[in-house]
């Protein structure tokens, strides 16, 4: 005669192999200065708050520094920057959770830089986590081509192949903040709930040596030798035309 004892026996071996099997997932977050990266070191109580206005092309024009500590700043990494920039590349998410972005200098977009939104789950006990889930949440649908604000704490990275770095390593890392940069329609839309004058342009890539333009996401987009960021409007009525001859928008 079969054991009372037997089914409820086999029931917990079960149960018990399948907790074994099916280990639960850990959250993968940065190593390499990581505590520099989502303001949890020793230096980040000396962080001057207050974002100065600057632009890309002088953030990737300064000198390197050297002094790095795994747990401290250097003097740059101190403070905070507040720049404009066009979407280039987005990686949604990385490895070790960071989204990561590079941004053109509008002005010149031939000098660019890699801005990180971490996340805040890889931030726990940093007094800005709320800050990262912000901007991560902002950042969500902004497509590539779009300018946008950013803030960010300056951060010296060393090159290990990343996409979009500087020349110097200057990176905005982490990002505080990130909002588009509204055009006239977006304005009339969110101030006087009007409805916009022309449908809302998107930002394109005109290449001035065929007068063709380039869509955002396209193979030539911002690569062309020779080009300038405009909206599809404005190329139009520069007498351009669209590559493949249809329109972004």
């Amino acid at each position: 005669m079969r054991s009372r004892l037997a089914i409820p026996m086999l029931a917990l071996t079960l149960l018990s192999a399948l907790g074994r099997s099916t280990p639960a997932q850990t959250l993968k977050c940065g190593v390499e200065r990581w505590p520099v990266k989502v303001l949890l070191d020793s230096g980040a109580a000396t962080l001057v708050r207050e974002a100065e206005a600057t632009t890309i092309t002088a953030l990737t024009g300064m000198p390197k520094e050297t002094d790095r500590p795994q747990n401290g700043r250097a003097s740059l990494e101190r403070r905070v920057f507040r720049v404009r920039g066009i979407i280039l590349e987005q990686r949604p998410i990385q490895a070790d959770g960071d989204v990561h972005l590079v941004l053109a200098d509008p002005a010149d977009t031939t000098r660019f830089l890699v801005a990180e939104i971490p996340d805040s789950a890889c931030a726990v006990g940093s007094r800005y986590a709320s800050d990262f889930a912000e901007a991560r949440r902002t950042f969500v649908g902004m497509p590539v081509g779009v300018e946008v604000e950013v803030e960010g704490v300056a951060f010296w990275d060393d090159d290990h192949g990343q996409l979009g770095a500087a020349p110097n390593g200057i990176e905005l890392h982490p990002v505080l903040k990130i909002v588009p940069v509204l055009n006239r329609n977006d304005l009339l839309r969110t101030e006087l709930g009007a409805d916009p004058v022309v449908a809302q342009d998107i930002r394109v890539w005109l290449n001035t040596a065929s007068k063709v333009y380039h869509c955002p996401g396209s193979a030539n987009f911002g690569t062309t030798s020779r080009g300038e960021y405009m909206t599809e409007s404005a190329a139009v009525r520069a007498g351009a035309r669209p590559a493949g001859g249809k329109r972004c928008a």
